[in-house]
C-alpha cells in the first residue's frame, strides 16, 4: 500500500472513532440526571414556611443545589404590602413553600452552571428575575422575564422528609436562601443591607417608575399617587430627574411629610381634596404661556382662539403621573383613603393625566376599571403597565439605584422604618397592614 493510502485510511479511522466517542458523550448526556451539587446538602436553617392554611417559623435542611441555583446567607429581607394577606390570613398552599420575596445575603456555595457570582458576593435577590434570553429581555422588557414562570423547585425539606419549595424560587424569610441566578445582582458597596433590602422590591419598583421604566423628563410635571415605598421611591425618582414639580397624593399625615423631605413640592390629602383632586391637580399643571404659536398653550378654554371660532382645548395635566395607591387587603389604622378599593384613585392618576403624558401604574388593585372610551381611545395619554417590579431591569438597573444610594440621592434608610428580627415576621407584616410603618425590613445576625 502505497504512503499516501496509509495516511487517509488513518485519518479516516481517527475521525470515524472520534465521532464515535461524539455520539457516546451525547447519548450519555441525553440519558445523565441533572448535575447537582451536594457539598452544602443538609445545611439546617429556620424559615417561615406557608403549608395548608398556616404558616410558622420551621427548621429545614438544605436539599442538594441544582446546576443553576445559589445558595445565600440572608441578611435582611423586606416586608412587601402585598404578601399581608398571605402572611395574616395564610390562604391554602401546597406544597410548603418558604414565604418572602427577595433580599440581600451572601453567597455561601453555587451550582455547577452557575456564572453570575461566586461565593462570597454580596447579592441583591431581585424580585423579578433578568436572563437577558427569553423573549421578554430580548424586547427590552426584562421586568416580565419568563425565568419567573417558571415550576417551584424543591429547595429544603423538613425532618420527616417532606419537600419544601420557595417563593418565587427563593424565599426571603429564611436564614439561607436557595435562588436561581437569574434573580441574583451582584454588588460591592458599603451601604448596608438594611438599605439594600429596600432596593431589592419595593424601591427598584418606584425608582424604575420614574428612572428608567419610563424616565421622568427634566422640567416637567409630576404627580405620585400613593406614598407607600414604592410612591416615596418614584417621588425620590423625579427629584433625580429634575421634574420641575412633583405633586404627591396621600391620605396619611406622616407619609405626606415624608414626602415633603424626599422631594415632594406639593402634597395632597385624597380625603380632603375628594371630587376636586382631578381639577386641583390639573390646574397646578396648567402652565405659563398663554401661547398657542410660541411653544406654549391654548388656556382660552372656551373662548375664540385668533378669530378662528370656538377654542378645543387639549386637556393639561402632569406630564408623569406615577400611580401607587393599590388597594387595602386588611382596614389600615394609620389612616385611610376615600376608597378601599384602590380603583377611584387608578381612575383619576388616568384622568389627570395631561394629554400628551404617561401614566405609569404599578398599584396591584383586583376587580374592574370604568374609564371614558373616546378619552381612553384617542386623547393622546400613554399608559405603561408596569408589575411587581414596577418595571425594573434587575441586572441592569440595581447597580444604578445604589450608586444614588451611595451619592446620598436616593434615601432608602427613611424608607425603613420598622425593623425587626425573623421571629417577627407576624408583627412585620401586622406593621405593613396597618400602615403605621413605610417599609418593615427583617434583618439577620
Amino acid at each position: 500500500m502505497k504512503r499516501r493510502d496509509l495516511l487517509k485510511n488513518s485519518a479516516a479511522a481517527a475521525l470515524g472513532g472520534a465521532a464515535s466517542l461524539a455520539g457516546a458523550r451525547a447519548e450519555a448526556a441525553q440519558q445523565a440526571p441533572a448535575i447537582v451539587r451536594s457539598g452544602s446538602a443538609g445545611r439546617p436553617f429556620r424559615a417561615w414556611v406557608r403549608s395548608g392554611t398556616d404558616i410558622r417559623l420551621e427548621n429545614l435542611r438544605t436539599l442538594p443545589l441544582g446546576p443553576r441555583s445559589v445558595l445565600i446567607r440572608t441578611e435582611a429581607t423586606q416586608c412587601c404590602y402585598s404578601m399581608v394577606g398571605e402572611v395574616l390570613a395564610p390562604p391554602m398552599q401546597d406544597p410548603p413553600k418558604i414565604i418572602g420575596h427577595g433580599g440581600v445575603g451572601i453567597v455561601e456555595d453555587i451550582g455547577v452552571q452557575v456564572k453570575r457570582v461566586k461565593v462570597g458576593d454580596r447579592v441583591i435577590v431581585a424580585n423579578t428575575p433578568q436572563c437577558g434570553v427569553c423573549a421578554n429581555c430580548l424586547q427590552g422588557r426584562s421586568d416580565m422575564c419568563d425565568v419567573k414562570m417558571m415550576a417551584l423547585v424543591p429547595v429544603a425539606e423538613r425532618p420527616d422528609g417532606t419537600k419544601v419549595v420557595g417563593h418565587n424560587n427563593y424565599g426571603g424569610f429564611g436564614e439561607l436562601m436557595v435562588s436561581f441566578e437569574e434573580y441574583l445582582v451582584p454588588t460591592v458597596t458599603k451601604v448596608s443591607p438594611t438599605e439594600l433590602a429596600v432596593l431589592s422590591c419595593v424601591g427598584a419598583a418606584g425608582l424604575a417608575a420614574a428612572v428608567t421604566f419610563v424616565p421622568v423628563q427634566a422640567g416637567t410635571n409630576v404627580a405620585v399617587m400613593g406614598c407607600g415605598p414604592i410612591g416615596l421611591s418614584a417621588i425620590q425618582g423625579a427629584r433625580i430627574c429634575g421634574a420641575k414639580q412633583i405633586i404627591a397624593v396621600e391620605p396619611i399625615a406622616y407619609r405626606r411629610e415624608l414626602a415633603t423631605k424626599l422631594g415632594a413640592t406639593t402634597v395632597l390629602d385624597p380625603n380632603v381634596e375628594g371630587d376636586k383632586l382631578v381639577a386641583t391637580i390639573t390646574e397646578m399643571c396648567k402652565g405659563e404661556m398663554n401661547s398657542l404659536f410660541g411653544g406654549g398653550r391654548n388656556l382660552n378654554e372656551g373662548g375664540a382662539a385668533g378669530g378662528f371660532g370656538v377654542s378645543r382645548v387639549r386637556p393639561y395635566g402632569p406630564d408623569f403621573v406615577i400611580e401607587a395607591v393599590g388597594a387595602d387587603r386588611f382596614p389600615p389604622k394609620a389612616g385611610r383613603g376615600p376608597d378601599p378599593t384602590g380603583l377611584t384613585a387608578l381612575r383619576q392618576a388616568y384622568l389627570m393625566t395631561g394629554g400628551t403624558g404617561h401614566l405609569t401604574t404599578v398599584g396591584v388593585y383586583q376587580g374592574d376599571l370604568t374609564l371614558p372610551a373616546g378619552t381612553f381611545s384617542i386623547s393622546g395619554r400613554t399608559h405603561h403597565s408596569g408589575q411587581l417590579g414596577g418595571g425594573a431591569n434587575s441586572f441592569r438597573d440595581m447597580p444604578r439605584f445604589v450608586r444614588l444610594i451611595e451619592k446620598g440621592l436616593y434615601d432608602a434608610k427613611s424608607l425603613a422604618t420598622g425593623i425587626y428580627r425573623l421571629e417577627q415576621v407576624k408583627e412585620a407584616f401586622q406593621a405593613a397592614a396597618d400602615r403605621t410603618t413605610v417599609t418593615s425590613i427583617v434583618v439577620f445576625s
